[in-house]
């Protein structure tokens, strides 16, 4: 009969437990949503303040498919095809390279989960500071005990604790928890042998010296609210650097399309000097040395071009990787069409000059943030060293009622409730331990002195280079225009006067390589003058990218002063 009891028990407490699954909503894809609902809520409000405005974010995975059948089918971008294996092979834009990367990029997605999982990470943290942490638990035992001996004694038993509690952080370093407790205790042997108790408790405790005031029982937190908006600041960076990474990787690609194509145009010219070199020889008209030296720079071009046309071939793999894109995607880059309109444009203007260039560094970049937080963060660790000199003297508060008895439980009984005062206090003689920590604190804010003065002037160095670099890549290019503008005429000249006898088949080679050589210097400057001109700018704040991945310029630069509205001391120079 017991052990029947004592089965029923038990199956009554699996049945227990189920009902209380379904009836908290406890499974895992709703816990997953409740997280979703407190990551997306800490992105939006830390968005807000950090940047401003508002915009979407989400993090699920959502790239570009191959239609219907993701193993075979095309995958679509606006009214274009891009298939796996066989197929027609279009030409992408650079707009649709972008809008591909912010899809479909591995690297790109794995940002945005480290982003959503710090949210999520702070959104933890803050329970206990508003709202109140909730906790407690449920539990239960059934348990049966046999004794063998003369009289063959058997027990069973059913125990039940019920605990739930609010427990509520303050900045002054005080702690308020409130909490109920409800028991339950069955014999079985007799079923009148029932325990039933609960209790109601709040406390209250607040250090007065040590610990106390001065938001030193917020410091951990505070760093967290802090360090989190700079990672928004930062992943709006990164956004701008990852969109600049993909226009780079097109531009290059492009180049080596063009410089193989060059390459093609250059053995066409070299096919006509031999043939015309080879004539002369037969006529007499020049030697034999002359024809051999044709052939040679024509089979070294057809050497190059193999290797360019595999080089153009790898790099265009790895962009499609870099994408997202399967490798076996058929795709190539809009060519010539891409390289011709950045060719009308031009190299745009630098929007600096390298005085105002090093003071938007100071007020965009997001590294500044990082080092000023760790200034400040060293002043504020020598605080709490000191702090630990102090003793330690806590005053707690407490008060408690408890239940009716058997089957009044859950009537308390506030009229003959329990009420302490505590005060605590503690010091330490041997204060070796915390002089030594306040000894290190101090060396510590010293080394971040000359870090963040070491940090500035590297930021000053890495400005002064970027800038020159990019005076440079101008003025390179425009020669590289003036050089091209003289090789394709001196190529024509020496062409017409060695038919005339007037230039030896040597004047003619020469001539035809220096215009390859031109033809690929003017798009490499052009394309290193746009790559470094977008690196330069992306440095400074003056980027934005939309939506589908696509980079504006901006008139202003953006400068994380929202953020120093609540934290100040990353404005401070």
């Amino acid at each position: 009969m017991r052990y029947r009891a004592f089965t029923i028990l038990v199956w009554s407490l699996m049945c227990l437990s189920a009902g209380l699954l379904a009836l908290g909503g406890c499974t895992p894809a709703q816990y997953a949503d409740q997280a979703d609902r407190d990551a997306y809520r800490t992105l939006s409000a830390g968005r807000k303040l950090a940047l401003g405005g508002e915009r979407d974010f989400d993090v699920q995975y959502d790239p570009f498919r191959c239609g219907d059948d993701e193993s075979n089918g095309p995958i679509r971008i606006d009214d274009k095809e891009i298939f796996i294996g066989e197929g027609p092979t279009p030409e992408l834009t650079l707009d649709e390279c972008l809008e591909i990367a912010f899809r479909n990029s591995r690297s790109f997605q794995t940002r945005k989960e480290q982003l959503y999982t710090g949210a999520l990470a702070l959104a933890n943290t803050r329970r206990g500071w508003w709202p109140p942490l909730f906790g407690g638990a449920l539990t239960a035992e059934a348990q049966h005990n046999r004794e063998a001996n003369d009289a063959s004694t058997e027990t069973d038993s059913v125990s039940a604790a019920f605990g739930p509690s609010l427990t509520q952080k303050l900045v002054g370093g005080g702690m308020l928890s409130v909490g109920l407790a409800l028991d339950l205790a069955i014999e079985l042997v007799g079923m009148n042998e029932t325990a039933i108790g609960s209790l109601v408790e709040a406390n209250f405790t607040q250090p007065l010296l040590r610990g106390a005031w001065r938001g030193l029982a917020y410091e951990d937190q505070y760093r967290r609210e802090r360090d989190f908006l700079f990672s928004l600041f930062q992943y709006e960076r990164f956004t701008q650097t990852f969109a600049v990474g993909i226009i780079e990787n097109y531009y290059n690609v492009l180049q080596q399309r063009d410089q193989l194509q060059n390459e093609r145009t250059n053995i066409g010219r070299l096919k006509k000097t031999l043939a015309l070199t080879k004539n002369q020889v037969d006529a007499g008209q020049t030697r034999r040395f002359y024809l051999d030296q044709a052939e040679q720079n024509l089979l070294n071009a057809q050497i190059r071009m193999e290797a360019n046309e595999q080089s153009y071939r790898n790099s265009l793999d790895q962009l499609k990787v870099t994408l997202g894109l399967p490798v076996e995607a058929n795709m190539e880059l809009q060519y010539p069409l891409a390289l011709e309109q950045l060719n009308q444009v031009g190299p745009k203007p630098i929007p600096f000059d390298e005085a105002q260039a090093v003071e938007v560094a100071l007020w965009t970049r997001p590294d500044v943030l990082a080092e000023r937080a760790d200034l400040r963060d060293a002043q504020r660790d020598v605080q709490i060293a000191a702090d630990a000199f102090v003793p330690q003297l806590d005053v707690s508060l407490g008060v408690s009622a408890a239940g009716s008895k058997d089957s009044r439980f859950h009537r308390i009984r506030f009229d003959e409730h329990t009420r302490f005062a505590k005060v605590e206090f503690n010091y330490q003689l041997d204060q070796t331990d915390n002089r030594d920590d306040y000894r290190a604190s101090l060396i510590a804010l010293d080394k971040a002195h000359r870090d963040y003065a070491e940090f500035v002037d590297n930021v000053l160095l890495d400005v002064r280079r970027s800038y020159r670099a990019l005076v440079r890549s101008r003025k390179s290019y425009e020669l590289q225009v003036r050089n091209l503008v003289i090789a394709k005429r001196r190529d024509k000249l020496t062409f017409m006067e060695q038919k005339e006898g007037l230039a030896s088949p040597w004047d003619v080679l020469d001539a035809a390589e220096a215009l390859r050589l031109a033809q690929n210097g003017v798009t490499r400057q052009l394309v290193d003058y746009t790559n470094t001109r977008l690196d330069f700018l992306a440095n400074l704040g003056m980027l934005y990218v939309d939506e589908k991945g696509r980079l504006h310029e901006r008139s202003e630069p953006f400068k994380f002063e929202r953020i120093g509205r609540r934290y100040p001391h990353v404005t401070a120079q």
